[in-house]
């Protein structure tokens, strides 16, 4: 891209002459401690993922928990009769 169009129209040029940035220094390469810290933060993977994903996954989950307890009424009872 040519930079002649920017000079051919004054009122631009004005408007761009206008602000002047300061760009800071950083450092390019992030240290130990924040590569450890983004490591941390970085999203997990759901494990319910590829239960969720199906019908029969879901429905696996709305009675997964009421055959739990069951079998637990069903420890308790053999255990202390």
């Amino acid at each position: 891209m040519s930079q002649d169009s920017f000079n051919k129209d004054h009122h631009l040029c004005t408007k761009l002459d206008e602000y002047h940035v300061d760009i800071p220094d950083f450092p390019m390469k992030a240290s130990r401690w924040e590569r450890f810290v983004n490591f941390l933060a970085s999203p997990a993977k759901d494990p319910l993922d590829s239960l969720i994903s199906t019908a029969y996954g879901v429905m696996l989950l709305k009675i997964a928990p009421i055959i739990g307890t069951v079998a637990w009424a069903f420890i308790q009872v053999f255990i202390f009769l």
